[in-house]
């Protein structure tokens, strides 16, 4: 007991950890978007709005209306504290899921050592040029569409295959209408995580029926198949629904040309492919594997399964990014899955004797020590300077809705995220007019107390 009492320490200091940069939580981007339109239009006005204006991926939208809803009126931030919450438990859950079955055990065999590779991963996101940790935590609007699926999937997949065989035949009808459901919350989320998501599933099923030695199971073959028509109904609704065609419009870059087409690839892999190798959990992974203190031993189908999802993900992501655009807050999904990516990668092959020579040399150490710093540091930056945006977004506030009672053309105080040395980061009101013009609106809903006082 002695000897993992440290480890439980530590497991609880990283548990509180996401609670603190949960509390830090506060509106950002299109998150003033949303609050514009659930307080002025109301739930089902809003649906209808993203789904004319925006695309058929309405399952984020109604899942993030729940919690929104709690802050609408600004009088609390519940609502954004507990989505920031749910999405950590989503990350760390579906981690202790992902490595359970790449090793070939079952949840009951969790052990400490996987708890806290699962926090420890969940809270790798910064990277040295990405704000990931916002991404993940402080950007729900973009976690719901790149992240949550992700997680989701994996989750679902786990309760599918884990209770099929045991649902009775009086009940497995209504199982099966659950498992659509749970498919099409999946397929119905960010078009290139879904889309990759779909991809990875379906040639997983294909290659199952074909190679699969195992006699089939019916109940899970018939979960298994209603879960990926979940994903199909998802994944079409996004394209029919009218707002798919309007954003193209505004977004898309199909009508530039061939040329533009493939300038905005070249930056979309460019920033895509920059943003993997120059992470340094994947470089940590790596290291320790192949300093010869990998502590799992990686099922190699499973393995190969795992980075064909992570090369859909990329790719889809790229597509993405060359049809409509790049963004800091669209690769949550892809740093997701580099940790076990790097773990999968380097189990296809035994490091050689050259690289085992390497596990004895001083550079071991140094290499080891060097890269948990940065990641170290990374996280302590991405950290501050949520406390820093949060005090400020918390003081202006108050200043900003005191203006707007006065005069629409008063400048809006905004909250910005600047990581240094880079000098990059998150704008906010006060550099973008779109931002602007949302968080005013959002302010008449919520400005008639007229118990304040504005000096």
């Amino acid at each position: 007991m002695k000897k993992t009492t440290p480890k439980y320490f530590v497991a609880l200091l990283l548990i509180g950890i996401h609670l603190w940069q949960a509390s830090l939580v506060r509106p950002v981007a299109d998150d003033y978007t949303l609050l514009k339109i659930y307080s002025q239009e109301g739930f089902v006005s809003s649906i209808s709005y993203i789904w004319n204006n925006f695309g058929g991926n309405i399952t984020p939208a109604v899942i993030r209306a729940a919690y929104i809803s709690l802050s609408v009126d600004a009088s609390n931030w519940y609502g954004f504290i507990a989505f920031s919450i749910t999405t950590s438990l989503l990350v760390v859950a579906s981690y202790l899921v992902l490595i359970t079955w790449l090793t070939n055990r079952g949840i009951r065999q969790i052990t400490i050592n996987d708890l806290l590779i699962s926090l420890l991963a969940s809270l790798a996101f910064e990277g040295l040029f990405t704000p990931g940790l916002s991404s993940a935590y402080l950007f729900g609007a973009a976690a719901g569409v790149h992240l949550w699926p992700i997680c989701l999937f994996i989750i679902f997949l786990k309760l599918i295959t884990s209770n099929s065989e045991q649902i009775p035949k009086s009940l497995f009808l209504g199982f099966l209408i659950v498992v659509v459901f749970m498919g099409f919350i999946v397929g119905n989320s960010g078009l290139a995580e879904s889309s990759a998501i779909f991809i990875s599933f379906l040639a997983f099923s294909v290659w199952v029926r074909v190679k699969s030695k195992i006699p089939s199971l019916w109940k899970l073959r018939f979960g298994l198949n209603a879960y990926l028509l979940g994903m199909t109904f998802g994944l079409v609704t996004i394209f029919l629904a009218p707002g798919f065609a309007n954003r193209n419009n505004r977004l898309g870059k199909i009508d530039g040309g061939f040329l533009e087409l493939v300038v905005s690839f070249r930056s979309s892999l460019v920033s895509f492919t920059g943003e993997i190798i120059t992470h340094p959990i994947w470089i940590l992974a790596i290291l320790i594997i192949l300093l010869g203190k990998n502590p799992y031993k990686v099922n190699l189908a499973k393995s190969r399964w795992s980075l064909v999802f992570i090369t859909s993900v990329f790719v889809m992501l790229v597509l993405g990014g060359t049809f409509g655009y790049t963004a800091w807050h669209q690769s949550s999904g892809l740093i997701y899955l580099l940790t076990p990516a790097a773990f999968c990668l380097l189990s296809l092959k035994k490091p050689q004797e050259q690289l085992s020579r390497f596990a004895h040399s001083p550079i071991k150490t140094i290499s080891l020590f060097l890269v948990s710093m940065v990641l170290i540091g990374l996280l302590f930056r991405g950290l501050v300077v949520q406390e820093i945006r949060n005090s400020d977004w918390d003081s202006n506030f108050p200043i900003n809705l005191c203006s707007s009672t006065k005069s629409s053309q008063l400048s809006l105080l905004g909250a910005e995220i600047k990581y240094w040395p880079i000098g990059l980061g998150i704008e906010d009101v006060n550099r973008w007019d779109w931002m602007a013009v949302d968080y005013r609106i959002w302010l008449t809903s919520i400005r008639s107390d007229e118990s304040l006082t504005c000096n």
